[in-house]
């Protein structure tokens, strides 16, 4: 029996494609992925049973030259290897590198995609039958549309319930702390950001705000103020963590994303221009801010001098707006077989 086969590297792919996974039975369905962070051993333990391969490893990532010639061209000879025309009847992914050996061996295959950055963007559009992208401003001529940003489709009411029971093991009450995320700036997204963005600016916190920290790069955690808690990963519902929190800030955009879909005022601290921010900031509920800017504008939030839309009829909105892009994920594999 041919499988679909879902090709995964970062994080927020997985937990992008994770619901639609689970409609599949195990036999049904193969997951390639790469060694990056915590990506790895997230995909094994949040699918038990399913086959899980991975390819490319970013521990031997020091830059852009070794980035490209000791993981992303070895990991599409790898998947040229592995992938065979009478294997999988269908590619999804939400980069571009199995959509590339798809259309190499012809193989349906479709892309969802959020960040159309100048270099790889092309080569996506060439690899894939089709590519999707959320409803931003500028429009891409052949590109489809889903109504949606990519984190609603495990962040929707439909498929996420906050827990409360999950602050109890960190000691924490909802609403009396700050949710931090901090990336690592070793990957092709982030080579030109700022390293240790929220590192620079911490001893501007004041000291009785209680902080969350997920650390990506844990070699420097000791350079961080003593008194934050930073999580051990994996955690078990990390966005129920971010949902009961004050206020969420990240130096990568996924997370920062994240934080607004769940209704809580959040900031971006990187410094890319993105056209997904720009949707959750024209639903005033992101901002992006410049380092030096966070501290006092935090201050204005927790003070209420800034004014946010309540969390649950903000995302009843988006909830009413917006597509269900695990049923269109599941539709167009349907569409294949017929």
């Amino acid at each position: 029996m041919k499988k679909v086969l879902i090709d995964i590297y970062h994080l927020p792919q997985f937990n992008f494609f994770k619901n639609a996974i689970l409609k599949f039975k195990p036999e049904e369905v193969e997951v390639f992925c790469v060694n990056r962070g915590k990506l790895f051993p997230v995909v094994q333990h949040e699918l038990p049973g399913y086959r899980v391969t991975c390819l490319g490893d970013y521990k031997h990532n020091n830059g852009m030259w070794s980035m490209v010639f000791k993981i992303i061209i070895p990991r599409i000879y790898s998947l040229f290897r592995l992938i065979g025309r009478n294997q999988y009847k269908f590619i999804l992914t939400a980069h571009y590198q199995a959509n590339f050996i798809g259309r190499l061996k012809g193989i349906p295959n479709i892309a969802f995609n959020d960040d159309p950055r100048r270099f790889v963007w092309p080569f996506l559009k060439f690899s894939a039958d089709e590519v999707y992208l959320p409803p931003f401003g500028p429009k891409y001529q052949g590109v489809k549309v889903f109504n949606a940003l990519k984190e609603w489709a495990y962040l929707s009411p439909a498929y996420f319930r906050p827990n409360p029971e999950a602050l109890a093991p960190y000691g924490l009450e909802a609403r009396k702390y700050i949710f931090i995320r901090e990336v690592s700036t070793k990957t092709s997204n982030y080579l030109s950001q700022q390293e240790d963005i929220i590192l620079s600016i911490s001893r501007d916190f004041p000291k009785d705000w209680k902080v969350v920290l997920s650390l990506e790069n844990k070699e420097n955690k000791d350079r961080y103020p003593a008194d934050w808690l930073i999580l051990e990963e994996p955690v078990a519902d990390i966005h129920s963590l971010m949902y009961f929190s004050q206020i969420v800030i990240s130096s990568g955009d996924s997370m920062a994303r994240e934080g607004a879909m769940l209704g809580v005022p959040s900031i971006y601290a990187g410094n890319r221009d993105m056209p997904a921010n720009v949707i959750l900031i024209n639903k005033n509920m992101l901002m992006k801010l410049e380092p030096e800017e966070i501290v006092p504008n935090l201050k204005k939030i927790r003070e209420g001098e800034l004014a946010f839309q309540a969390q649950e009829a903000f995302r009843k909105q988006l909830y009413e707006e917006w597509d269900d892009v695990t049923k269109l994920i599941l539709a167009k594999v349907e569409q294949s077989s017929n």
